[in-house]
């Protein structure tokens, strides 16, 4: 896919500040809205990705030694260097994008651990593992950032969902952060999943400990609001207090890796906006006393689009079909 230059200099303008230590929150809010607007967006941001993770791996390279080493002229020697590391057929990439990633592996090292950036398109499941060896499964339309180094485990979900394999370290916990909320632990398997203002995790295996507040360091020091085990959920909402903790089965945490979308007692809202994560059209609710509606269903990932009418047939609802990407739900 050829994109065009303004798009790859917006993407690597993006990326550029996502790797700032100072990123806000509206930042990566901003970031999400640029990425939805447009599937080149995310297949630009998407490309730079690729380019950083390569750089990751040569970085320690005697070829990346070298391009450190001397950098007369920099122009020619990075045409060089990627055109025998990514053939440009491969990906299609303006040299705008390729000088800011090599320039950003080309700053002086810190002692500041990196921050590396995934996400995913409507309807699209990566599997990434980290160099722990964790794994995790980032579900459709979602982005988290990783910072993996020999004294932290942590990872930022910015945005959607995500089901997390953690390698067991006691020396080394394992933190998630999300909406001014973090999970601790040592090495299981939970699933975090954040939709509008509400963020809920759920335990498939071992103990999770979860924290109100979005903070890492030194987390010891505080005693966690919630323990969770396995088979064990939970739901927050921002600005409130945690709900009762409710029984998950396994087989439903996390279950949208194997195409299954399970809401039990979810608001309506939420559900349309969580299931949205896996079309490209609009689902809208155009009453606002459908939203806190609670409803539990379950349905497979390729029957979303068939939501509306599915919703029609338990809850006093109209379905009005606007275009081929909007469709509003009123009563």
């Amino acid at each position: 896919m050829q994109l065009s230059d303004q798009i790859n200099e917006q993407a690597a303008e993006w990326f550029t500040l996502m790797q700032s230590a100072d990123v806000s929150a509206e930042d990566r809010q901003e970031l999400n809205n640029w990425l939805s607007e447009h599937s080149d967006h995310r297949e630009a941001y998407r490309q730079i990705e690729l380019v950083w993770q390569s750089i990751g791996d040569l970085s320690g390279s005697e070829e990346g030694f070298e391009l450190r080493r001397s950098v007369e002229p920099f122009s020619s020697r990075l045409k060089t260097f990627f055109a025998e590391l990514m053939p440009a057929q491969k990906y299609a990439m303006s040299f705008t994008i390729v000088c800011v990633a090599v320039t950003l592996m080309l700053l002086p090292e810190s002692n500041t651990p990196a921050t590396t950036y995934y996400s995913t398109g409507a309807g699209e499941i990566k599997t990434i593992t980290l160099v722990d060896n964790s794994e995790i499964t980032l579900g459709a339309k979602s982005q988290i950032s990783t910072v993996i180094s020999d004294v932290e485990r942590s990872v930022n979900l910015i945005s959607g969902e995500a089901f997390f394999d953690v390698a067991k370290d006691r020396q080394k916990p394992f933190f998630v952060i999300t909406n001014n909320l973090t999970v601790e632990v040592v090495g299981t398997q939970f699933n975090v999943r954040q939709v509008r203002d509400s963020v809920s995790v759920a335990v498939a295996e071992g103990i999770v400990n979860i924290f109100s507040q979005g903070v890492q360091s030194a987390q010891s020091e505080f005693l966690p609001a919630l323990v969770l085990m396995a088979g064990q959920g939970v739901v927050k909402e921002a600005g409130s207090n945690f709900e009762p903790v409710t029984a998950v089965p396994a087989s439903d945490a996390g279950a949208w890796r194997m195409g299954r979308l399970v809401y039990r007692d979810i608001s309506l809202a939420n559900i349309v906006a969580d299931a949205g994560r896996y079309i490209d059209s609009k689902i809208v609710l155009q009453s606002d006393d459908l939203a806190d509606v609670k409803v539990t269903m379950t349905l497979r990932t390729d029957q979303v689009d068939q939501l509306p009418q599915m919703l029609s047939q338990t809850l006093p609802l109209e379905v009005h079909v606007i275009s081929d990407n909007i469709t509003l739900l009123k009563n």
